[in-house]
């Protein structure tokens, strides 16, 4: 069976099969916000999801199916979901449409774990991912 792994660190996403990386983002969360101010707007977001899509769709195909193991050097995601080790992709929609209601409400946000979860939220949904695994 293929491995898939989401690797997130401060610098950069990586996506890799089977230890083959297939796609590598530098600059992580600072790539998919450029150009947000300080408070974070629904056009941030909507900006942040395009990057991510154009970022991730030419090898969405590798990895249809697939649950994603990620590994989160910052643990970031982990926190955010308060510690659980696995994800539906049902369990990634709802915190995504959460997080959209907290930036269009103003409340108070991490930057970074918002962009990590806007890429594994396009992962799961362009990826057609079976589940994510948060180690």
């Amino acid at each position: 069976m293929r491995a898939l792994e989401l690797g997130i660190t401060a610098v950069a996403y990586e996506i890799s099969v089977s230890g083959q990386v297939l796609a590598r983002l530098d600059g992580g969360p600072s790539a998919l916000l450029a150009g947000a101010g300080e408070r974070l707007r629904d056009v941030d977001l909507e900006a942040a999801i395009e990057r991510a899509e154009n970022w991730l769709m030419p090898s969405s195909r590798s990895f249809q199916g697939l649950t994603m193991h990620v590994r989160n050097t910052p643990v970031r995601l982990r926190n955010g979901f308060a510690a659980a080790a696995s994800l539906t992709p049902q369990e990634v929609e709802r915190a995504f449409s959460g997080l959209v209601d907290d930036v269009a409400f103003h409340r108070a946000v991490d930057r970074d774990f918002v962009a990590d979860l806007v890429l594994l939220r396009e992962l799961v949904h362009h990826g057609a991912l079976s589940g994510v695994v948060l180690e």
